[in-house]
């Protein structure tokens, strides 16, 4: 699971280095994707794979669900297929496997963050990148899911990449999408400077940070759809709420704020000594507030087009 040699069977393949691109780029102690043109700016390594589990379970248990979108009938369909997209270190598709052993996961991103030989046996990693081609033919699977992924697209990508999710997905199966606000509410002077300066690196790149307010927009634009649905939960964390609940959740806020240290020193202008003592009296100030950000998720069906109609 490197950019030097990957295994097969037990043995290991090398990569010529001379001719090839390095899969990954690294500063700071942390290992970034090398994909040209890639907005998305959080680390790939194993730190970022221990965050995006924490942040599974988090959002299972907040969202009180894996999934909004009413697919109980295709879960109790055996050999379904459904699809995940930048499925990262693979916790909700290994999620999904092991609760719905009879249905077929494919987990979709540009390079593995999740062990390749720990898995459920009916999960497959599929190394491609959306916004190039998803590696499948039309009407495939019978649910695609995407979250997070506001900060991996650019506000133009983001049609292109809704059709040819809806591309690969079968007349009568489920697209559903889940984002955050990327704005965190409430925050204190110190926590509110970090996040705004990774916050304005996105907006440089490109990306919208409104998104999650417009997801429904982007399925009935579409064409395809119908049926479309939107949940909306506020997540509040500080003084006033559950002391573990806080904790992950805060952890989780203050291990983003780290994987974009790079990124943040040049924008602020600061020294890695002095983005450390920043960070650590975020965290402190974080436990002393009462922030809050949203959750969304946007889901709807693809039309089922008759026969008889042209």
């Amino acid at each position: 699971m490197g950019c030097l040699s990957s295994k097969s069977d037990g043995e290991t393949e090398t990569i010529n280095l001379e001719n090839t691109q390095p899969e990954f780029k690294f500063h700071d102690g942390r290992r970034f994707h090398n994909v040209e043109g890639a907005v998305y700016p959080m680390p790939n390594d194993e730190d970022e794979q221990d965050r995006l589990h924490f942040q599974h379970f988090l959002m299972r248990y907040l969202m009180q669900s894996n999934f909004s979108a009413p697919i109980n009938h295709i879960l109790t369909t055996p050999s379904a297929k459904i699809l995940d997209i930048g499925c990262g270190a693979g916790s909700w598709s290994f999620d999904m496997a092991t609760t719905y052993p009879n249905i077929e996961v494919y987990g979709l991103d540009i390079s593995p963050l999740q062990p390749t030989h720990i898995k459920p046996k009916n999960f497959t990693f599929i190394k491609a990148n959306v916004l190039e081609r998803i590696p499948f033919e039309d009407n495939t699977f019978d649910f695609v899911y995407q979250r997070f992924m506001s900060y991996a697209y650019t506000k133009d990508e983001w049609s292109d990449v809704i059709n040819e999710l809806v591309r690969v997905l079968k007349p009568g199966g489920f697209l559903e999408l889940m984002e955050p606000s990327p704005s965190l509410f409430d925050l204190g002077p110190i926590a509110k400077r970090i996040w705004g300066a990774q916050s304005s690196l996105v907006i440089q790149r490109g990306v919208n940070l409104d998104v999650y307010q417009i997801l429904e927009e982007y399925l009935e634009n579409q064409g395809h759809l119908e049926n479309i649905k939107k949940e909306v939960k506020q997540i509040c964390h500080g003084v006033n709420n559950d002391v573990q609940l806080n904790k992950v959740g805060i952890n989780n806020v203050v291990s983003i704020m780290a994987g974009m240290k790079t990124h943040t020193t040049k924008i602020l202008q600061i020294s890695d000594d002095e983005f450390d003592e920043l960070l650590k009296a975020a965290e402190k100030e974080l436990y002393e507030s009462n922030f809050y950000y949203y959750l969304v998720r946007a889901y709807a069906s693809k039309i089922v087009i008759n026969e008889n109609e042209t």
